[in-house]
């Protein structure tokens, strides 16, 4: 998938969803496959589609797609936490507020 393409599929996802949703659950990615989400998608954002999303972003980033029956989560992570996943400092795996769930 372009990436045009990815980001147009993140912005609808995100537009899409009613403030409801965005006031949703939140959960780190480690507590969503510990409930039996499972991985459904990983798709990169270029910087500059990041930078689109969201001018203060610097590095390119990660949109990690889980599902469990009707529930969808989405986690977000900069390409370099993601590369460094279960091994940083700041270990993105288990931080909650990388994942909303709807």
């Amino acid at each position: 998938m372009r990436a045009s393409a990815r980001l147009l599929l993140a912005v609808a996802f995100i537009g899409g969803m009613d403030n409801a949703a965005l006031a949703g659950s939140r959960a780190s990615l480690a507590d969503l496959l510990g409930q039996g989400y499972e991985v459904k998608a990983t798709s990169t954002l270029s910087l500059a589609d990041s930078k689109a999303l969201n001018e203060v972003n610097t590095t390119p980033t990660v949109l990690v797609t889980l599902q469990k029956g009707p529930s969808i989560a989405v986690c977000t992570f900069g390409a370099p936490f993601w590369e460094l996943i279960g091994t940083a400092k700041d270990d993105p795996l288990h931080s909650p507020e990388r994942c909303d769930v709807t």
